[in-house]
C-alpha cells in the first residue's frame, strides 16, 4: 500500500499548488479589471488557457502513476498475464514496454519453475530410490512410494512426523548422520542400504532431504560371481585329482588282492579308508557347486500347505526325539503360491532344520501363512541370535555350528532372491527367532 499513499500525497501537494497559483492568479487580474480592461480580458484568457493545460498535463502525469499502480498489484497477485498498451506519449511508453518485457520474463520464468517443480515432483515419485524431504523444523515433509514401501507405511495419512518416528534401526541411523555424509545400513543380515543426506534452497528457505539407496542386488550379484569363480576352480581340481587318486587306490588294492598274502590286510583296510576320505572330499566339494550350479526357477502354483505337511513328515523323529511341538496357521483357505516346486522343498527343509538345530529340548516351532501381505513365517523359541552373528546370517559359508559348513542358508537366499521374494531371519525383542518370506 506504500505507493498509493505516496501517489495520494503527491497528488494532493500538486492539487493544493496549483489551486493556490490559480487562485493568486485570478486575484491579480480582478485587480486589474479596475484599471484596464483590455489587459484584464487578456490575463481571462491566459489563466483559462493554464487551466486547460494544467487538466492536460495532469492527466498525462498520473496516467502513468495509474499503470504503475496498476502493474504493482498484478506483480503482487502474482498476476503475470496483465499487459499495458502504449497511451501515445513517449515518456510512458517507455515505461509501458519495459513493464510489458518484464512481466513476459516473470511469466516465462514462472512456468519454467512450475515444469521443473512438476518434473521433479514425477521422477521423485517414479524413482526405485527411497527419498524423504524434510520440511520446517526439519519435520517430514515427503516420502516417496519407494520410501513408504520400505518403512511399512500404507497411506500418507500415517507420515510420521519426524525422523525419530521412522521404524528402527531407521529413526537411530539417520538422525545422526550429518549433511553431505553417508551411511551404509544392513537389515536382516542380507539387505544393505546407502543412506546420503544433502539440502536444496527452495524460495530462500534451506531444506534437508535423505536418499536411501538399496545395494543389495550388485553386492549379491558381485559377490556370487567371486564365489562361484572360486567353487569352480576347487571343484574342478578336487574331482580330477580325486579321481585319478582313487583309480591308483582301487589298482594297488586289486592288486594286493589278487597276491593271496594275508600280511597285505592291513594295507588294504588303510587304502579302502583312504579312498573313503577321497569320497567324502568329493561329496564335500559337490555340495557346494550345488550353490553355483542352481537351475533356473521353473515356476509353476505350488500348495504351500501341502508341501508344508509332506516336509515336516521327514522331520518327525527329530521333534520327536527332542520334544518339539509343531502349530501351523493359515489365514486363508487359499494357499496357492508362485514357485519352483522341487527349490520349494529345498527352502523349507533347511529352514525348518534351523529352527529343529536352534532347540535344545521341548521347544516350539510355529508357521503362518498370511495373505496380507502373502507371507511365509516359521517361528522357534530356541536359542536367540546373537547380535554380532545377526548381521552375518547370509554371509556365503558363514556359520557358527560346529563341523557346519554355511551353505544352507547360502541356498536359500540364492533360491528366493532367483525368485525376486523378500526375506528376514532374525530374533524379535520377545526372544522368538523368526524366517519370514515375503511372496508379493
Amino acid at each position: 500500500m506504500q505507493p498509493i499513499n505516496e501517489k495520494m500525497k503527491l497528488k494532493t501537494k500538486f492539487l493544493i499548488y496549483i489551486s493556490v497559483i490559480h487562485a493568486i492568479f485570478l486575484i491579480v487580474t480582478l485587480v486589474i479589471y479596475r484599471y484596464n480592461k483590455g489587459l484584464f480580458i487578456f490575463c481571462e484568457a491566459a489563466l483559462i488557457l493554464s487551466l486547460l493545460l494544467i487538466i492536460g498535463f495532469y492527466n498525462t502525469i498520473f496516467r502513468s502513476f495509474r499503470l504503475l499502480h496498476a502493474g504493482i498489484e498484478s506483480i503482487n497477485d502474482k498476476d503475470f498475464s496483465m499487459k499495458f498498451l502504449p497511451p501515445g506519449e513517449p515518456e510512458i511508453d517507455r515505461l509501458v514496454v519495459v513493464y510489458n518485457k518484464m512481466i513476459d520474463q516473470l511469466r516465462l520464468e514462472r512456468v519454467k519453475t512450475t515444469e521443473k517443480n512438476f518434473f521433479l515432483e514425477k521422477l521423485i515419485e517414479a524413482s526405485p530410490t527411497a527419498t524423504i524431504i524434510l520440511g520446517k523444523n526439519n519435520k517430514i515433509q515427503t516420502l516417496n512410494p519407494a520410501a513408504l514401501t520400505l518403512f511399512n507405511i500404507d497411506e500418507i495419512s500415517n507420515l510420521p512426523e519426524s525422523i525419530t518416528d521412522l521404524p528402527s534401526p531407521w529413526n537411530k541411523e539417520l538422525v545422526g548422520l550429518n549433511e553431505t555424509d553417508a551411511l551404509i545400513i544392513q537389515l536382516n543380515g542380507i539387505n544393505q542400504f546407502k543412506c546420503y543426506k544433502s539440502y536444496f534452497i527452495d524460495r530462500g528457505v534451506k531444506q534437508s532431504f535423505f536418499i536411501i539407496e538399496e545395494l543389495t542386488k550388485e553386492l549379491l550379484k558381485a559377490e556370487r560371481q567371486s564365489y562361484e569363480k572360486i567353487i569352480r576352480m576347487i571343484s574342478h581340481e578336487v574331482n580330477n585329482s580325486v579321481g585319478a587318486v582313487n583309480s591308483i587306490i582301487d589298482s594297488t588294492i586289486l592288486f594286493m588282492e589278487n597276491q593271496k598274502n594275508t600280511e597285505n590286510d592291513d594295507y588294504i583296510q588303510v587304502l579302502n579308508i583312504a579312498r573313503e576320505r577321497n569320497k567324502n572330499l568329493n561329496l564335500f566339494t559337490n555340495r557346494f557347486a550345488q550353490i553355483v550350479h542352481i537351475p533356473p526357477p521353473i515356476i509353476s502354483k505350488c500348495d504351500l500347505k501341502e508341501v508344508v505337511n509332506q516336509v515336516l513328515i521327514l522331520f518327525r523323529p527329530e521333534f520327536e526325539k527332542k520334544g518339539i511341538r509343531i502349530k501351523t496357521q493359515y489365514h486363508s483357505d487359499q494357499t496357492l503360491i508362485s514357485f519352483d516346486y522341487q527349490q520349494l522343498e529345498l527352502v523349507l527343509i533347511n529352514i525348518i532344520k534351523n529352527a529343529v538345530e536352534a532347540i535344545q529340548l521341548d521347544g516350539e516351532i510355529t508357521m503362518v501363512f498370511t495373505t496380507r501381505p502373502s507371507s511365509f513365517i516359521v517361528e522357534n523359541n530356541g536359542e536367540p541370535i546373537p547380535e554380532s552373528v545377526q548381521k552375518r546370517l547370509f554371509e556365503p559359508f558363514f556359520t557358527t555350528k560346529k563341523g557346519g559348513q554355511g551353505i544352507g542358508l547360502t541356498l536359500i537366499r540364492e533360491i528366493l532372491a532367483n525368485h525376486g521374494y523378500n526375506f528376514s531371519l532374525k530374533t524379535r525383542s520377545d526372544g522368538i527367532t523368526e524366517f519370514r518370506i515375503v511372496f508379493n
